[in-house]
């Protein structure tokens, strides 16, 4: 190859990383700013008014998919009982799991077998066998037994078949719900009639205690793995969520917790049993369908409706659960890519997919690609090492400082805590994310392109430990 092409093409690459970094720099922390004012003006309003109302509710059905789930199943379900809410219904389906998670259920709430429950199919899923039902502290509690369909989505769909409420709550079986999230989320549906979609926040309870469905320590624990998961949640998740609020433009209302409107799931024929991120591709299906057709309708992320989520604590768990996120990743984008840079779409098509596309799904490979050009101008000596080794400083204590603001907005959230020793642990931390923990999920990212075909398989659940709760 001309050694001026070559030179050409390394000064071309010097200014596309340079701009692409300055890019997503700049979005991430503006996204992260919006966000700890956002989320300090809802502290100072709470403060000031006290707005929370019990007088208006709506009914609502909380879904539990469930696969295995013997270990936390009966602790779920529990906290769920005490939920500070006025009329719900808790829906757990037991997807042919090969456990005692149906036996536990059962015995533990005096269920018994429901055999005149209707069943409308009208979203698709595998054959239910059985209904069994009953009551708990004045709570019903459901309990399907249905044909193992290899997906929380199928899972999801028998859920939405059975329920009786105009609104359901989709979550995972390893989760609790804080006791006061269903009263935030639902002030966000009742504050504006177009509302068919809110999204809560995801927040990590390993090592956190609880009591009544609520936290009474959430310092960081001893486990590195899980501890730098709170700091990537804060950093990743919560700014960024804040800031596309302002636009109608979230990617995602998480399979973790997520309320919506049945009617609208059903009118968009519910959870897709063939992708890996049910979650997002529901989400992006009732953005295209709704504006596709010119409906006027809103999907929220409330940041103060928190549920507390066991997140993997080793690293081979953790890799499998990002080879899923970044699979499914890839087929939304390509099932939805009509949407991108589609001014029909809105700040969909024109921001949130294109910066999906390049921050996120496309990331690792312009990582890959920016190493390789930093070792040929090194080995044809056009790179200024120790300019390059200054602006790699520069942007790690950038991440680092980034990190370390989110993790700080733990001060404004909803019965969250930080101390001073999770302050000094988070520099720590931070540092480890930006030399090492950053590195591992790309590499993990970049190799799930290539492990595409063989990770398309059945609904399995990640290991689970027993929460702390009371």
């Amino acid at each position: 190859m001309n050694h001026t092409l070559i030179v050409n093409i390394i000064l071309f690459s010097n200014w596309f990383f340079l701009f692409y970094l300055v890019i997503y720099a700049t979005f991430l922390l503006i996204s992260n700013l919006v966000g700890n004012v956002r989320m300090f003006q809802y502290r100072r309003k709470e403060q000031l008014q006290n707005i929370l109302n019990h007088a208006f509710y709506s009914p609502v059905s909380i879904i539990v998919p469930a696969f295995n789930e013997s270990l936390t199943i009966l602790t779920t379900v529990g906290n769920l009982l005490k939920l500070d809410y006025h009329q719900y219904e808790i829906i757990v389906v037991d997807d042919g799991s090969t456990d005692d998670t149906k036996t536990k259920m059962i015995e533990a709430f005096g269920l018994k077998r429901d055999p005149h429950r209707p069943v409308r199919y009208t979203v698709p899923c595998h054959p239910i066998r059985e209904i069994y039902s009953g009551q708990a502290k004045g709570i019903p509690i459901i309990l399907i037994s249905k044909e193992n369909g290899k997906c929380k989505a199928d899972a999801s769909n028998a859920g939405i078949n059975v329920m009786s409420s105009p609104y359901f709550v989709n979550m995972d079986a390893d989760e609790i719900l804080q006791k006061d999230a269903l009263q935030y989320a639902f002030r966000a549906i009742l504050e504006d009639d177009n509302v068919i979609g809110v999204g809560g926040n995801i927040k990590i309870s390993n090592g956190v205690a609880f009591k009544d469905a609520m936290p009474v320590s959430a310092k960081l624990g001893t486990n590195v793995v899980a501890d730098m998961q709170v700091m990537e949640y804060g950093r990743s998740f919560v700014g960024s969520r804040i800031f596309h609020n302002m636009f109608n433009a979230n990617l995602i209302i998480s399979g973790g917790f997520g309320v919506f409107k049945k009617s609208a799931v059903e009118q968009v024929g519910g959870f897709s049993t063939d992708s890996m991120g049910e979650d997002m591709e529901l989400t992006m299906k009732l953005h295209s369908y709704y504006r596709k057709h010119k409906i006027r309708y809103q999907m929220k992320y409330v940041p103060d409706a928190v549920c507390w989520t066991q997140a993997p604590f080793d690293l081979k768990s953790l890799r499998k659960q990002r080879e899923r996120w970044h699979c499914g990743l890839m087929q939304t984008i390509w099932k939805y890519r009509s949407m991108i840079l589609n001014p029909r779409y809105g700040a969909i098509g024109m921001i949130s997919l294109p910066y999906a596309i390049l921050y996120e799904l496309y990331c690792p490979f312009f990582i890959v690609l920016g190493w390789f050009v930093v070792i040929a101008a090194t080995l044809l000596h056009l790179i200024n090492m120790s300019y390059f080794i200054y602006i790699c400083l520069l942007y790690v204590s950038f991440g680092v400082l980034l990190t370390l603001i989110s993790f700080g907005s733990k001060a404004f959230m909803k019965a969250d805590f930080i101390t001073f020793g999770d302050i000094m642990k988070g520099v720590g931390l931070a540092l480890l994310d930006a030399f090492f923990f950053r590195t591992y999920l790309f590499a993990i990212e970049f190799l799930a392109f290539f492990k595409f075909r063989k990770l398309q398989k059945g609904w399995v659940s990640p290991e689970r430990t027993a929460f702390k709760a009371e």
